[in-house]
């Protein structure tokens, strides 16, 4: 809304002849520049969308029929859900908003009005990433128009018109986003190449490192899929897909002590 409420304001008739023609200098020039800018932000944008769809429509993963009735030859103890009557498998929490369990729960996000979990992991670090993407060619791009505006402002403020104020605006507001964002990113991230969700990490010892951490590379293949060419696709396909099921996970050699208790591997 910011970037072409401007275009609709008559700044035009508020400067004298001199400033009107070289803003209309100005914004010739700006034309052709928006040409290259306008397809880089609406690919970001649009993927932001998608993925934003994606995250709220997407199940995050719901405990398969019967599982766990069928111990075979394993012998550690399960957890059960007393509130949706089922067994839960590693990593499976039972979520109080939406009233069910959800496979490898990461957290409940109420801006998607959803849980991220197994299935949806993938589409909401795409959220951030795009979201992150649209603020930055938001921010840089604005650079050149902020320092011209404010060498027109610095000659004398009888210079500033309202498409100055609301530009400023845009700027600061897409600045604190960023500022905002870029923490939770790469706290995410970290996450993801730790192998831990949001639950595990409050729940985590210090210095521990998950029993679920198989390797950077497969790590985020648990979320994104195998084919890295398509992680940006905010979509699944046979490729990226997430790795596995959501139900039984690999994990890395511990030495088992007994049911309830592992100890990480010895340090070669």
């Amino acid at each position: 809304f910011c970037s072409w409420l401007p275009h609709l304001l008559p700044d035009l008739e508020e400067l004298d002849l001199q400033d009107q023609v070289e803003m209309a200098d100005r914004t010739s020039v700006w034309r052709w520049i928006g040409a290259f800018i306008l397809p880089i932000f609406h690919f970001t944008f649009s993927m932001l969308l998608a993925a934003l769809y994606q995250c709220i429509m997407t199940d995050p993963g719901l405990v398969p029929p019967n599982w766990g009735f069928y111990m075979g030859d394993e012998t550690k103890r399960r957890r059960y859900c007393k509130m949706c009557n089922v067994w839960k498998p590693d990593r499976t929490h039972h979520c109080s908003i939406c009233d069910r369990c959800i496979l490898n729960m990461d957290h409940h996000c109420p801006w998607v009005n959803n849980c991220v979990g197994f299935y949806n992991r993938k589409f909401f670090m795409q959220l951030l990433f795009y979201v992150y993407a649209s603020l930055s060619v938001v921010l840089v791009t604005s650079i050149p128009d902020l320092y011209l505006r404010g060498s027109r402002v610095s000659e004398s403020y009888t210079n500033i018109i309202w498409e100055d104020v609301v530009v400023l605006f845009e700027v600061m507001l897409a600045l604190l986003m960023t500022v905002t964002l870029t923490n939770f990113i790469k706290f995410h991230m970290k996450l993801v190449s730790d192998n831990f969700t949001t639950i595990e990490n409050l729940e985590r010892e210090e210095g521990v490192k998950s029993k679920y951490d198989i390797g950077l590379r497969r790590n985020w293949e648990q979320v994104f899929g195998t084919n890295v060419w398509m992680w940006w696709l905010p979509m699944h396909t046979p490729s990226s897909r997430p790795v596995g099921d959501g139900s039984r996970w690999r994990v890395h050699y511990t030495r088992v002590v007994d049911e309830d208790e592992e100890l990480p591997p010895d340090d070669y």
